[in-house]
């Protein structure tokens, strides 16, 4: 017996139990108070098959969210190890037995990211459009897929809500400054970068900073020098701010 007709049975008991027992009481009511035991007898089996029912559901989804839970770590370490089309499958797999939403949210983002890494843009944005509630979705990984797809302002967008939502990561904050440099300028590229300079820290922001000197941006690059090591003590770093000081004159 598959587990589908065996829960068809357990409910068809349930229900019939319960059918009774409202019928027995219904007709102790009439008059023939005998049968108001069985009735209770009745809606007592129907109570504990009910519970049991329940308990064997919640049991099963339970191992089905685990099995989900193992696929779903196997992705990511594909995913992590460069064999995206591995990770794809695997994902694929945790969605279909996620019982959660939450395993199934963290799935669907994996998938994107696999097929991502395997150029598949539309089929990447496909799986997130799956994710409910929409609020769940990963920011970064959204904004990422919108890039693939030719869609830079959306991802922008998307990556300024993380940054004021204070949920921005360091790639996220690399992938900002980067997009605004294609999409806008070095200059709003590098003011993206000042205010997100503690997630980006001071080894890419000094990147920032000898790409605005390149492209001739000296006073946004001097600002953000200033702002992370005007109060250091280091020398280099004090002598690079007096150097685009002296630049940006």
């Amino acid at each position: 017996m598959n587990s589908r007709t065996a829960t068809f049975l357990w409910v068809t008991i349930a229900l019939t139990a319960a059918n009774l027992g409202l019928l027995a009481l219904g007709a102790a009511s009439l008059g023939y108070s005998r049968l108001r035991l069985v009735g209770f007898a009745f809606l007592a089996v129907g109570g504990v098959v009910a519970a049991t029912l329940r308990s064997r559901t919640s049991t099963v989804g339970h191992e089905l969210d685990q099995q989900a839970a193992a696929e779903l770590k196997t992705a990511r370490q594909l995913l992590e190890q460069g064999d995206h089309a591995a990770a794809a499958k695997a994902a694929s797999g945790a969605v279909a037995r996620a019982k959660s939403s939450r395993t199934r949210n963290a799935a669907l983002t994996t998938l994107a990211w696999a097929a991502l890494g395997q150029g598949y843009g539309e089929r990447a944005n496909a799986a997130l459009e799956q994710i409910e509630p929409r609020h769940a979705l990963d920011l970064y990984c959204f904004a990422a897929v919108q890039s693939a797809i030719g869609k830079p302002q959306q991802a922008i967008e998307a990556l300024e809500l993380a940054r004021s939502a204070r949920s921005l990561t360091c790639d996220g904050a690399k992938m900002l400054v980067d997009l605004y440099v294609r999409q806008v300028g070095m200059d709003r590229a590098v003011v993206a970068a000042l205010q997100s300079r503690q997630v980006l820290g001071a080894v890419n922001c000094r990147l920032v900073i000898k790409a605005a000197c390149e492209a001739g941006a000296f006073g946004p690059a001097t600002t953000l020098a200033t702002a992370l090591f005007g109060s250091t003590s280091a020398p280099e770093d004090a002598a690079l701010v007096r150097a685009l000081a002296s630049s940006g004159r």
